[in-house]
Formats: C-alpha cells, structure tokens, sequence
C-alpha cells in the first residue's frame, strides 16, 4: 500500500504552488486607497474611510502618502509629504488635510488608520495630481499649519478628479514638542515555510529554499545579526538532520548559519501548527511529533556533519588495540528536535483566533506564556485609559500583548512593494511607537517595553532593517531583548476578548484528529507503532499549520485527501471474506486469508466464536504475522458435536487487543455424520468387493477339481483309419 504520506507527496508540489499564490495576494501592502464622497468645501471637514476608485475599463487608483524622513517633524518647521498615486489616474486635485486633535493611543491611531472618526481634519495644502500615475510631493509651510500641533496626528490625501470618484489614503505624522516618553521594542519574527501535505520537508524543496536565492536564505538574511527574535519552526530543523549524510549541502549551511546567529531563538509548534484550532477542535493538549523513524536510514547517519550527529561518541579511558566500529545509529526524536533556544515554553496563537479556554489548554500542554495580539486583551479593571502592559497575566497564564498598532506598522513596512508605502508604513511606525511609550509613562531610565510581532506569511522580509534603524533613530525609542522580557514580572490583570475560529475550520479539524486517533490505535499492529503513527502525525501537523490559513480552497483539498487516505490505511489489513462452507468431518482445521496492504509486516490475533455448541473452537485466539504487502493463510482447528448450521463471528486484533477488523460473518454446514456413514459404505463396499471376488475364486476353484476326475478315466481315442493305395 501506498502510504498518505507518499500519496500526498504527488500534490505537494500543486499544494505549495497555490500557497505561495495566496501568499502573494494576501501580501499586498496596507494602506491602499479607497474611494468616498466628495468632502464639501471647507476647511474642516469629517475624516473619510479610506476608499479606492474602481473603473471597468481601467486599473483601479490608488494613492499612498508618507511624511518626510520617518514621519517626524519638529514644531514650528515646514511639513513635506510625498503623495504617490498608482492606477489610471487621469489627473484631479490631490487635498491634504491634518487632524488637529492628537491621537491618544494604539488602539485611536488603528481606529484612525481603519477610517475611524478623528478630530477635525483640516485641509493644509492642495497641488495638481500626476496623470497616469506617479508621485507628488507637497510642502506645507510651518505657518499653515494649525497651531499647537503636537505628538502624533491624523494625515490624509483625497485625489478628487473629473469625473473620476475621489480617493483617499490615510497615514500619520508625529510632531516632536519634546516627547520625553521612552520605550524598548522587542521585535519576533517568524521563520517558516510554504503551506505543505508532509511532515518532513522534501530534500528537493529543502535545496530550493536553502540556495542562494531560497525562501528559508531570504527570512535568514533579514534578521540574522539584527536587534530581532527568530521564531523558528522546528520542522525546517528535523527536515535537514532526518536526512543525514544526505542533506544537501545549502539546507546544512542554513542550518549551521541558524546556530551561530547572535539572536535569540525561540520554537514554535511544530509544522506552526495551529494551537487554538487543535484546542477548539476538542483536543486534550497541544499536538507533538511522536517519531521520524519512518523517515531515517542508519546508512545516512554513517558520516555525518556535527550538528546532525544522532549521538556523541564517547571518548575511550583505555585505548584498545581493535576497536570494534560501532554499527550505525538513527538519532531520536529528542536530538532532532533539540536546540538551544532562549525559551521553550511561549504559545505563539495565530492572531485574532484565540478564546479564554484556550489559555489553561496552553498552560496545560507546558507553555507558560502565551503571545496575544493587544486588540484581543482589555485591562481587568475596566479603566479605560488603563494603558495596556507587555506583559500581564490572565488566570495563572502570562500573557505577552503584542502591540496591534507597532505590530501592524512594522508589519507594512516589510511588506511595501514601492518607497511612499514603505515610507508611510514607517510614518505608522513612529507615531505607533511614540504613542505606546507616552501611554506606558516609559522613561529614559526605566522604558515602557512594547511588543511587535511579523505575520506568518511575511516571507519577505527584506525591510527589517529599515524598521530597526528606524526604532533605532527615533528619539523615543530603541531596541528591545527578548530575556529582558521574559524577566518581567507581570503587575496588570488583563480579560482576553473571545475571538473563536470559523465553525467550518473547528469542524474540519476535529475530524483530522479523530482520524489521528484512531490511527494510533490501528499502529498497534506493527511491531514498531511508530512507524505508521509517527509519519501519520508529523503530516497532521504540516496539515494543521498556519500557513494554510490564507489558502482555504487549497486546505480543503488537502485535508479531504488526507482523511481519505486514512480511512483506507484503517482498512489495510483485512481478513480476505469467503464462501459459506460445507464440513463433513468431525475435526478439521478452517482456512482463513489474512491481507496486508501496508508497507510494513503486521502481527495480528485471529478470533473466532461460533453462534451455538454444535461446533467447537478448539484454539479461538490465532496468532498470525503477515509480511508487508501480502497475504497468508491462518488455519482454525474445530470439531463438530452435531450437525447443523453454525455461524462463525471473527474478529481481527492486535496484540494489545485493539479491533482491527471485524468481517462478516461465515455460515459453516456441519454433516459429520456424512464421515461416519461413509466409512461404513467404504467398509461394506470394500468388503463385498473383495469377498464376491474371493466367492468368485472358490467357485470356479472347485469347478476345475470337479472336472479333474473325469478327464483321467476316459478311453483312449480309436486309431486313425489306416489308408492304403
């Protein structure tokens, strides 16, 4: 039998293909214009919700705007924007305006960014827009400003041309007036792989990503010697060291390169599976890889690199003159998985798709800590101008909060295609951060820390480093480590807002773990469960990663082929059902096919009752070994009490008892009489046969002697007649 694993491997390559399609789509940069009514002429009109125009005949417009430098500008001095307009556009008039009224906090400034109300925008400055598309830049001097701007402002551009439907963009800038708020920024960026069908990543894709110009070398690249946290899957790992001496040379470089890296490294789930999901499917605790000795060869682990060695050879007290070459091992699931990480023990949930139940499932499955977007978290105590903490707990559980609106900006930075979106994410970026340590009071001496998190489909990350230098540059914030918050101790209670995943996704992954269930239930059969259990569930979590997420039609393929490739491995060792059968013997042994479709040899346990006492099981439990992909014949010995119909009920086990196979039912005819009378028949038969014959013999014995006497007194016969001439 072809086992899931080798099936699925046949669409992986489809598989990925439409993850990174949707990757691309879901990567498209944040800030995109949008289309809204006219504004009536004034200078302090209502904020718009950010619009973009829409034409059948013509590429949609769009427009982007970044204040000069990162955002900043001092009081008093003269306010540069750049306004870039993409699309067909035909020309119009680009409007900028500016909130008067300051923003407050994180969650005013995503508000404002998602088209929220603000204050009173007011309109500072207009210039003609560029036909065709391109950029505009546009000077605001200092004394058309309003008066007594300070901290971080709404901005927006509004492109109103002939006939076309105006479109706005949305960003921010941050007037400097001596903010002496400080805060620390500790950034997590994730290192993970294309949505995938198998547990182990495949040698071919692992060389493709680890070449010079390979997905896994770009994500390296970018934070590697960076101010930044590595979250690693540790699938990338345990794919290069399951390979041994046969690793391609770029995956053990990128593996060596990991190791050596200054930044801190911290696991996520294996395959990045998706925690809460497996909690709100009605899993006990969070899934782990069981074993990868369906995926070893002790030939591959004969020579190899260092960091992939399965075991360290001790070093000898006592020199001997011969030493006897040990045989080659496999490594164990614990030197595959094992690194040295900077912690082991934080929960990284998808954001926006945990619920409070999912916090004691976490606890419980050995995560101490669990990171939390901060659009789900609220202070305890209701306060609304309670500033949200880095770090807090809720229940027994701490909770890292990670900045939605620090997040969100860094987040666009590395995912701008072109300069103006770059330069307005780090405008997002500034006014986040200013925000984030004037509302946590963060001092110079003693800084507010703030957590920012990278999605997971951010896969380019070339950007980071403007992103740093700019937490770097700006006067109200700097770097961040990750031990330094894993040192705090949490003083703010928060309640976590309920955000529960789709039914249909809950629905779709309950029924992947129930098949993981009973496929290790089923394993019992081989000599080593892991073997099937093992694959089965290092590919359930690739299935469960959340890289699938922005792929649901491709997910939906994937797991509808993986249950059904389940449900055939559950029916791979089957007893071959047969005829209704005749017994004319007393005691005869019953043949009985035993199948095995699997890859591997099975020992099985053959039960037999029959529905009455006219037949009887002489040994019910049959222990039978079939080799892998093949069949062999069982012998059960019985003996009949009378004649009559029987029922024969099987049932296939393991040896730890658990059912295999349960076939139907066989009718077995008892006569065994027929032997008994036949025997009788035979007997007679042979009796008569032989007696007539030996009868035969008297006879025709006595019929010769009789006729002996006879011949010797009878007269000689008369002489021939004497003829003469």
């Amino acid at each position: 039998m072809t086992s899931p694993a080798r099936r699925l491997i046949r669409v992986a390559p489809a598989i990925a293909a439409s993850a990174l399609i949707a990757g691309a789509v879901f990567a498209t940069p944040f800030g995109a214009a949008a289309t809204t009514p006219p504004p009536t002429p004034s200078t302090s009109v209502p904020a718009p919700a950010p619009t973009t125009a829409t034409d059948d005949s013509s590429t949609p417009v769009a427009l982007f705007l970044a204040a000069a430098g990162t955002g900043v500008v001092a009081p008093g001095a003269d306010l540069t924007v750049t306004v870039e307009v993409t699309g067909s556009s035909s020309g119009g008039t680009i409007s900028l305006a500016l909130d008067d009224s300051a923003l407050r906090s994180s969650s005013s400034l995503t508000s404002w960014l998602d088209g929220g109300e603000g204050g009173s925008l007011v309109t500072v400055a207009t210039a003609p827009a560029p036909t065709g598309g391109g950029t505009v830049s546009i000077t605001v001097p200092a004394v058309q400003l309003p008066a007594g701007l300070g901290g971080a402002h709404g901005l927006q551009a509004t492109l109103d041309g002939a006939g076309a439907t105006p479109v706005t963009a949305r960003g921010t800038v941050v007037v400097d007036d001596g903010i002496s708020s400080r805060a620390d920024v500790t950034v997590i960026a994730p290192i993970t792989s294309v949505a995938s069908a198998t547990g182990l990543i495949q040698p071919a894709a692992l060389e493709a990503f680890t070449n010079d110009t390979g997905v896994l070398t770009r994500e390296l690249d970018s934070v590697i010697g960076r101010p930044v946290t590595i979250a690693v899957d540790p699938r990338i790992i345990v794919s290069i060291r399951a390979l041994g001496s046969t690793a391609p040379e770029s995956a053990v470089a990128w593996l060596q390169r990991l190791e050596s890296a200054s930044n801190p490294v911290i696991p996520l789930s294996y395959g990045d599976s998706d925690l809460s999901g497996e909690r709100q499917a009605g899993a006990s605790s969070a899934l782990q890889p069981t074993s990868f000795d369906y995926a070893l060869d002790p030939a591959d682990f004969t020579d190899v690199e260092p960091l992939i060695e399965p075991t360290a050879t001790p070093a000898s007290p006592t020199p001997t003159a011969s030493p006897t070459p040990a045989a080659p091992s496999v490594p164990t699931l614990e030197q595959l998985t094992d690194w040295d990480y900077a912690s082991t023990t934080i929960a990284w949930p998808r954001a926006g798709s945990v619920t409070a139940a999912d916090l004691p499932f976490f606890a419980a499955s050995g995560y101490s800590a669990s990171i939390i977007d901060s659009q789900q978290l609220t202070p305890a105590s209701g306060d609304a101008g309670e500033a949200l903490q880095a770090v807090a707990t809720t229940g027994s559980q701490t909770v890292f909060a990670a900045d939605h609106a620090v997040s969100q900006a860094v987040q666009d930075a590395v995912a701008a295609s072109t300069d103006t979106s770059r330069g307005q994410a780090v405008g997002e970026l500034s006014a986040a951060l200013a925000l984030a340590a004037e509302t946590g009071g963060g001092t110079p001496e003693n800084p507010t820390p703030v957590l920012a998190v990278l999605d997971r489909a951010a896969m380019n990350l070339n950007s980071i480093d403007q992103v740093v230098s700019t937490v770097q540059a700006l006067p109200w914030s700097a770097p961040g480590s990750l031990s330094e918050l894993l040192q705090i101790a949490p003083t703010q209670t928060v309640s976590l807002v309920d955000a529960p995943q789709p039914d249909e996704r809950v629905t779709r992954i309950a029924n992947l773990l129930l098949g993981g269930q009973q496929i290790d239930s089923y394993s019992s059969v081989l000599s080593n469960p892991q073997l099937l259990s093992g694959r089965h569930r290092a590919d359930l979590l690739t299935l469960l990663s959340n890289a699938w997420v922005a792929n649901e039609g491709g997910w939906s393929v994937a797991t509808d082929a993986f249950n059904e490739e389940t449900a055939t491995t559950l029916t791979s060792v089957q007893i071959v059902e047969g005829s209704d059968i005749n017994l004319l013997s007393s005691s005869a042994p019953l043949p009985l096919t035993i199948s095995n479709e699997l890859p591997y040899p099975v020992s099985v346990i053959v039960h037999v009752t029959a529905s009455n006492g006219r037949l009887l099981i002489d040994q019910n439990d049959v222990g039978v070994v079939v080799e892998a992909n093949s069949r062999k014949s069982a012998q059960i010995p019985v003996t009949a009490v009378a004649n009559g119909s029987v029922v024969l009920s099987f049932q296939l086990t393991s040896a730890s008892g658990v059912l295999i196979a349960n076939p139907s039912p066989v009718a077995v005819n008892v006569s065994a009489d027929w032997e008994t009378w036949g025997t009788v028949i035979f007997v007679v038969a042979l009796v008569l046969l032989f007696g007539g014959g030996l009868a035969r013999n008297i006879l025709r014995r006595r019929k010769e002697r009789r006729a002996a006497p006879d011949a010797a007194v009878a007269p000689p016969a008369p002489p021939a007649p004497e003829v003469t001439s």
